[in-house]
């Protein structure tokens, strides 16, 4: 474990075979909107923080109730049709300093693979050229490993196979390989860099048909699209000057 990135457990769960699904600001703020969407429908519990001196010195509250910018959550198991899903979300509400991405990552993986997880899904929304009027932004998949790529087509989303992909998530993919540990990427194309709670669904959709013991509904999310997209958008202006930081972009 990384010695200036602390993950403090705060509460102590069974976390084997889960699937860690990650959330982090980038462009249409996909991953950060996916995990808040998964916390609030799987009713999940705070479980953990991450925490490091080189991290900014904010807070975000909600109900009156500080929470540190970077958590993780987890809940019970669910069970369906003899297949179970239990899934550990890490939200993030800011954009990691570029130089400390890679040992965040790190400390990441290592501890899900301590904790037992089999699995870790990062989700990212990347820039995309507008659209023809009734066309769709797609969703791209891209495993760390070869024996995880038939994920690509089970959340039935385009492989990425050509390009370069930035921040997080291309931290995770070059870790998961270094350590033959499974990672998908999920990158949704995004059209402007505002957030994106439409582009976000799509990559809740891809989610679903992974976990097949979970039903995920993103209907919600949708008819609250405008309320959260504001709201995820006023965490974000209301952060010191010193939280911003460049975002992360994907070529290809």
């Amino acid at each position: 474990m990384n010695k200036s990135i602390e993950i403090h457990e705060i509460v102590e769960k069974d976390l084997k075979d889960s699937v860690l699904i990650v959330g982090f600001p980038s462009v249409g703020l996909i991953g950060t909107i996916v995990s808040n969407f998964l916390i609030n429908t799987l009713k999940l519990e705070q479980i953990g923080i991450i925490d490091s001196p080189n991290f900014p010195a904010i807070s975000i509250i909600k109900n009156g109730e500080p929470h540190n910018p970077l958590r993780l959550y987890s809940g019970k198991q669910f069970c369906n049709d003899g297949t179970c899903n239990r899934v550990v979300v890490c939200v993030s509400e800011f954009t990691p300093p570029p130089e400390m991405i890679k040992e965040l990552v790190s400390s990441l993986t290592n501890w899900a693979i301590k904790k037992g997880c089999q699995k870790i899904i990062s989700a990212e929304g990347f820039s995309s050229p507008p659209k023809e009027k009734g066309d769709n932004n797609d969703v791209y998949g891209i495993t760390s490993t070869i024996g995880a790529r038939p994920w690509i087509e089970d959340a039935k989303v385009k492989p990425f196979t050509f390009g370069t992909v930035g921040g997080t998530t291309a931290a995770f993919l070059n870790e998961g390989k270094i350590l033959d540990f499974n990672v998908l990427g999920l990158l949704a194309e995004v059209s402007e860099d505002v957030p994106d709670a439409r582009a976000a669904a799509d990559v809740i959709k891809a989610i679903d048909e992974l976990l097949l013991a979970i039903e995920l509904d993103p209907k919600p999310l949708l008819k609250e699209a405008k309320n959260l997209e504001q709201e995820v958008q006023n965490v974000r202006e209301q952060a010191p000057p010193e939280v911003s930081s460049s975002i992360s972009r994907y070529i290809g």
